[in-house]
């Protein structure tokens, strides 16, 4: 299985295809499936944060990237004005020119930190909510399961006592 989506599909197939419990809407569930299929949820969850390290890291390569593109321009503005050192209008633009783009991709950067911060947070809030509704599902259907032996053994029981009785 790749994703969680997957996990929780066969958890609803395993849901799906259990076995009804006579009189009522509950079914009996093979509760080692359910820990094998959440062992596995716990073992791939760290790939969707290996995805957002990567959506980090890339980031970080961009901002490297812009930076370099940046110190470039203004290597070769220094340098455009060094060589027209007569026309001091134009040094005065390119290093404007060189500033604004510095500055325009240092909030790009910002950006991209706070859009992957975000991706990454929406990931573990959603894996987080799977899990606890996966866990909230598995309780409910141990309690169906603990009142209908409960019942099952009232009924025993009394049939039990009926059956004294009658001797």
């Amino acid at each position: 299985m790749e994703s969680l989506s997957d996990y929780l599909d066969a958890i609803e197939d395993i849901l799906d295809g259990s076995k009804a419990v006579p009189f009522s809407n509950k079914v009996s569930v093979e509760k080692d499936r359910i820990f094998d299929i959440i062992g596995e949820i716990r073992l791939n969850l760290p790939s969707e944060i290996r995805h957002a390290q990567r959506i980090i890291d890339d980031h970080d390569k961009i901002i490297n990237d812009a930076k370099n593109k940046a110190q470039n321009i203004l290597k070769e503005a220094e340098a455009e004005a060094v060589s027209l050192t007569n026309n001091h209008e134009i040094f005065k633009r390119a290093n404007e020119q060189a500033t604004e783009y510095l500055e325009e991709t240092k909030k790009n950067a910002r950006d991209m930190r706070l859009g992957a911060v975000d991706y990454t947070d929406d990931i573990l809030d959603k894996s987080e909510n799977m899990i606890r509704e996966t866990m909230q599902n598995m309780e409910q259907q141990y309690k169906y399961m603990a009142e209908y032996f409960n019942q099952t053994m009232d009924v025993l029981y009394e049939n039990r006592q009926q059956l004294r009785g009658s001797q």
